[in-house]
């Protein structure tokens, strides 16, 4: 009996040894099992040149549907301090296991061409989809090509900025429209000068347009005429991964709304509930400012005023948030004059696609404000010509504006073929 005994154990012991070895041996199968086929791809977020991703990466499958994909890919886009683009691609695995979100960047240069610019973006997202390309059965159909540096003629060498982090741009812009009795022109100045580092930026700019429109009456030419101009200068300073302050300035013009010119010098100080470095997935920043104000006007104002000085200060509140199933971007903001409270302003803004299920989606926008601060509106009524023309801003106690959107797709998954006739 005692032998049986031993017996028995000895086969159960090995059963579980065996058990246990075809369990490693599975998971070690499962863990190193191929996926069948191209890896399928689906990219949302910045605007990019399909037809060039699917021309240049034959190596996946570009789908439609987030639901079927095997890489769900979130691409957003920042401008950076010489005025280039930087993206923020976002990798997430749907059906690799093995795998954990990631995220990877790629920088244009403002100077880059768009065709230098869309190659960097499918070169980034050429290497982010590696990773997965390599767990599918297609992978043996790869090869990888190094260019060492006497091949390509590039030496890596230490960077050296003559202008220490200094960019400048600026635009002008102008058009005409004529018919027989009317004929409007317009044009346009911009100009930039920013100073980005890590730790502080610096930013400057100047702006002025002009809007001129005629028309020919029975026995008079009607002239409206809009222009504005506005300098600013702003300084930020980071203090940790959440707090920020800065001081903000500004002088500009209008006479649509009755300004000679205003000047501000505000201060402010900044709060992001998350860190700054999840800044391309979500922010939730509360901003404080508060200053004095000058202005002038061109004419005497509802309030018996022909210039003053003011003190005002402003609450804002924004929320951005992108993820697999959308984007939510929201701001409150609240501002009054401090000498007397009744005189505020308060704006919300929401917008947001969301995508109900697969096939289905939608995008929102709604945006309301209470104004009842409008201070620099003239005492004189306005004439019948200036109310036609749209020569002055009309007193106002609220806005309200909304736009919804409803997209439907339904049919092939597949989007790789490129046919551009006709």
């Amino acid at each position: 009996m005692r032998y049986v005994m031993c017996l028995a154990l000895l086969i159960f012991v090995s059963a579980v040894g065996r058990s246990n070895e075809l369990d490693a041996e599975n998971k070690n199968n499962s863990l190193y099992q191929r996926v069948e086929g191209k890896p399928k791809v689906f990219i949302e977020g910045a605007r990019l040149d399909m037809d060039y991703l699917r021309r240049n990466m034959r190596y996946v499958d570009f789908v439609n549907d987030p639901a079927v994909s095997d890489i769900h890919i979130i691409i957003n886009s920042q401008i950076s301090g010489s005025g280039g683009i930087v993206y923020s691609i976002r990798f997430i695995s749907n059906t690799y296991d093995n795998f954990s979100e990631y995220t990877i960047t790629s920088t244009t240069a403002s100077s880059d061409t768009d065709e230098e610019s869309r190659k960097k973006i499918t070169d980034a997202l050429s290497l982010g989809i590696m990773p997965f390309v390599n767990e599918s059965d297609i992978a043996g159909n790869l090869s990888i090509n190094y260019r060492a540096e006497d091949e390509s003629g590039i030496k890596i060498a230490e960077t050296v900025d003559p202008w220490r982090n200094w960019t400048f741009r600026g635009n002008f812009n102008g058009g005409i429209n004529a018919e027989e009795k009317r004929k409007s022109y317009d044009y346009s100045i911009n100009l930039r000068a920013d100073k980005v580092a890590e730790e502080w930026k610096l930013r400057n700019s100047a702006f002025s347009s002009v809007s001129t429109t005629e028309t020919k009456g029975i026995d008079k030419t009607y002239v409206s005429e809009r222009i504005r101009n506005n300098i600013s200068s702003s300084f930020v300073r980071s203090l940790s991964p959440h707090w920020s302050v800065g001081a903000f300035g500004s002088y500009s013009t209008n006479n649509y709304s009755n300004i000679e010119y205003s000047v501000s010098l505000k201060p402010a100080i900044e709060y992001n509930i998350f860190p700054w470095d999840m800044s391309d997935r979500k922010v939730f920043t509360i901003a404080y400012h508060v200053g004095p104000e000058w202005a002038k006007y061109y004419k005497i104002t509802s309030y018996d005023k022909m210039d003053e000085f003011l003190w005002q200060h402003s609450l804002r509140l924004d929320l951005e948030i992108v993820e697999k199933w959308g984007e939510i971007n929201a701001g409150l903001n609240y501002s009054n004059y401090l000498h007397d409270f009744s005189l505020n302003n308060i704006r919300f803004d929401t917008r947001f696609s969301f995508r109900i299920v697969r096939g289905i989606s939608v995008n929102f926008r709604f945006d309301i404000e209470r104004t009842h601060d409008q201070i620099s509106l003239p005492k004189e009524s306005i004439s019948l010509e200036d109310l036609l023309q749209g020569n002055r801003q009309l007193a106002s106690s609220f806005g309200i504006g909304a736009d919804m959107g409803l997209s439907i797709q339904f049919g092939s998954i597949y989007n790789n073929i490129v046919n551009n006739r006709l």
